[in-house]
């Protein structure tokens, strides 16, 4: 089974683009996938895949801390820290 995908709202760019470089699931191997804008709205949402059965997607767990953290950690240009 594929991998199912949460999405998170960042609001300035810049705490966007650190979110999407540091953001590691706590909880599982999920990092963010991709990054669309919301035509309506104008709010960018990246998405996250993770691993079936983690906490986050059901709600058990919230992704906040882990989001916290990735926002305002200094960006890394390597995808090897976990």
């Amino acid at each position: 089974m594929k991998p199912t995908r949460t999405d998170l709202v960042a609001g300035p760019a810049d705490a966007l683009a650190a979110m999407v470089t540091n953001y590691r699931c706590g909880h599982c191997t999920g990092v963010v996938e991709a990054l669309a804008t919301d035509e309506a709205t104008g709010a960018m949402h990246a998405y996250v895949r993770h691993d079936d059965g983690c906490p986050v997607l059901t709600g058990v767990v919230s992704p906040i801390p882990d989001t916290f953290r990735a926002a305002t950690k200094e960006p890394r240009h390597d995808r090897t820290d976990r």
